[in-house]
Order: C-alpha cells, then sequence, then structure tokens
C-alpha cells in the first residue's frame, strides 16, 4: 500500500475527479491488475492507497473496509476491465453452482450476486443488467432451496462481507424467509421461489436515492419521505419487466405496510395519528418482517442496530395476534438457524 501521499495540485484533483470512477471496495477482489492507481476521496483530497501494475490483496481490501471506506475511486479504464470480469464471474458461477464444493459455490455466488447488485443500482433501467441479475437470483433461489443445510453458513457469511447494507439486506432478508418457508411446510417449491424473488427486488428503489443519503447521520423529514417511497419506486422500475405476478409486484409496492405500525410503538411519544389500517396475507407479512428484522437488527449510519430478542419483541406487537402459530414457529426458527 502506497505511503499517504496527498494530490495537492487542484488541476490534478480536477483532473481525478473527472477520470475516475466510484467502485465498490468489495469489487476489487475482481481485479486481475491494476492499470492505475487505486485512490481514497478523504476531507476533500484524493489519496493513492494501491499502487498501479499490482492486483489488491486480501490485506488491503480488509484495512480499507475496516477504515470504513465503502467506495474507492479507479481509472475509468479499470473499472470497465472490473465490470466484466464482475458479470463473466457471476455467469460462470450461475451456470456451475453444482460442480464442485456446494457451500463454497453457494458462498460465492452470494457474493458475487450482491455486488453485482450494486451495478444494477447504478443503471437500473438497463434491461440486460435487470435480467442478469434475475436469472442469477432465480437459479441462487433453487440452489438454496435444494441445499438447505448450508443456509446459516450462506447468511453469515455474506454477513462478514461487511458490504454496504444496501447490497446485503435485500439477501439476507431474502434468505431468511426462504429458510422460514421451508421449516413450515406450508409452501410449495414454486412459490417460495417466486415470494423469494418478491423479497430480494423489493429493494430496487434504492436506486433512486442518491447514494449520498444512505450514510447520513440525521435525517431530514424529506430524506425519511425519500425512503419511505422507496417501495414505490421498486414497483415502478419492475412492472413488466420481469416474470412475476401482479400479486408478487403488489407485496413489492407495499412491503412496507407494517412500518407505520412499527414505528408508533418503538416512539412512545407519538402523537400522529395512526396511518390506515392495510389487511394483508400471510405472505405480504412474511416478506415485511424477516425484512423488518434485517434492518432492525443491522447498524445504520443514523443508529445502532438492536438485538434479535428486541427485534422480535417489536415483530410479536405486530403479527402474534392475526398470526400466533406462525410467530411462534418464527421464534422456534430462529432459533434453530442461529444456534451455532
Amino acid at each position: 500500500m502506497f505511503p499517504i501521499q496527498t494530490i495537492d495540485s487542484y488541476t490534478n484533483q480536477h483532473r481525478l475527479s473527472l477520470g475516475l470512477r466510484p467502485l465498490l471496495v468489495g469489487e476489487l477482489y475482481l481485479t486481475r491488475k491494476l492499470k492505475h492507481p487505486v485512490y481514497i476521496f478523504k476531507d476533500g483530497t484524493f489519496y493513492p492507497v494501491i499502487a498501479s501494475g499490482t492486483v489488491p490483496t486480501k490485506d488491503q481490501i480488509l484495512i480499507l473496509s475496516k477504515h470504513q471506506y465503502r467506495e474507492v475511486y479507479v481509472s475509468r479504464a479499470d473499472a470497465e476491465d472490473i465490470k466484466k470480469n464482475l458479470e463473466t464471474a457471476l455467469i460462470k458461477i450461475t451456470r456451475s453452482l453444482s460442480v464442485g464444493n456446494p457451500m463454497e459455490n453457494g458462498a460465492k455466488d452470494i457474493k458475487l450476486v450482491s455486488l453485482h447488485l450494486s451495478e444494477l443500482y447504478k443503471n437500473p433501467h438497463k434491461d440486460e443488467l435487470l435480467m442478469t441479475q434475475y436469472q442469477s437470483v432465480q437459479n441462487l433461489c433453487k440452489f438454496l432451496i435444494e441445499h438447505k443445510k448450508y443456509q446459516p453458513y450462506l447468511f453469515q457469511s455474506l454477513l462478514s462481507e461487511n458490504f454496504h447494507f444496501t447490497l446485503v439486506q435485500p439477501m439476507l432478508s431474502s434468505l431468511l424467509l426462504l429458510s422460514y418457508l421451508q421449516s413450515i411446510h406450508l409452501f410449495h417449491d414454486r412459490e417460495i421461489e417466486n415470494l423469494f424473488l418478491a423479497s430480494y427486488f423489493k429493494d430496487l428503489g434504492f436506486s433512486m436515492i442518491p447514494s449520498g443519503k444512505f450514510d447520513l447521520k440525521t435525517l431530514t423529514t424529506r430524506d425519511q419521505e425519500l425512503f419511505a417511497n422507496h417501495a414505490d419506486y421498486s414497483f415502478d422500475l419492475l412492472d413488466g419487466r420481469i416474470p412475476l405476478s401482479k400479486n408478487h409486484l403488489t407485496m413489492i409496492k407495499h412491503h412496507h405496510f407494517m412500518n407505520d405500525k412499527i414505528k408508533n410503538y418503538l416512539v412512545k411519544d407519538q402523537t400522529t395519528e395512526e396511518a390506515p389500517e392495510i389487511m394483508f396475507g400471510l405472505e405480504s407479512t412474511l416478506v415485511s418482517v424477516f425484512d423488518i428484522v434485517v434492518a432492525m437488527t443491522s447498524d445504520r449510519p443514523y443508529r445502532k442496530g438492536m438485538s434479535l430478542y428486541q427485534s422480535m419483541e417489536v415483530i410479536k406487537r405486530m403479527m402474534a395476534d392475526d398470526y400466533p402459530q406462525e410467530f411462534k414457529a418464527l421464534v422456534i426458527f430462529f432459533k434453530q438457524f442461529f444456534k451455532n
């Protein structure tokens, strides 16, 4: 890694800001050989941290991640190479999941799918990117259904990557949903697959929110509205573009229907009128519940995550009256899923 050297020429800063492209730290794993240095941006200045002509090492990437550098900056040429390498690697692992060690293949596939999601966030209207994601996630779902015993490991494997929450929230919540649905034996594999896909793509509307908003420590009322509207954005982006039924698209559009109830419960001095009650079925409730559990138990820039036990106390108030048996099954499921 370079010693920190300030690039203090305004001309150079201007040139770099025009010539560089932001890249998720995790995408550096897809680099074969850098044509130009990798930079971080700190206090209004670019700093080179990985030399040109090298391949970023795992230790270098982990150091950057440890110091909370979610994004680094690379040249256009390196960004294009990494983008191609990512898509090639994703297609390759998608086609060969059943060849070799299934646990290693599954962990690699989940990681690549999540990294590729960042490309879709950048270009949500590009049909080719959307269909690559859809086909990869659909194939991954079939693999997860077939290899139930690996699901807890794959969940923890993705969690350990320390990716930004916008990339892991869709997969983590969907993996838990799939595993729970299998555990209660009420749904056929095809039904589980469709619910998994709906759950995964429900947050595509994140792509319509400026990326800087996700790392704010204080959210304005306008910011909160922007986040609250992402479900509508997801519906608009997906309607007619992927083979999900209208029922599943409706689940996506309304997957935050429990949030107002939760806010009223968490905010003890709530004085505003409660939102009108919206009635949805078990499937919609479960999609929402697992999204909420993963969100509540993970850290955000503006708050610390709560424990799983604390989150279940909240969920109990939201669903136990309408679905008492399913809530009991949920408690048992979590005990089994995280027993190791």
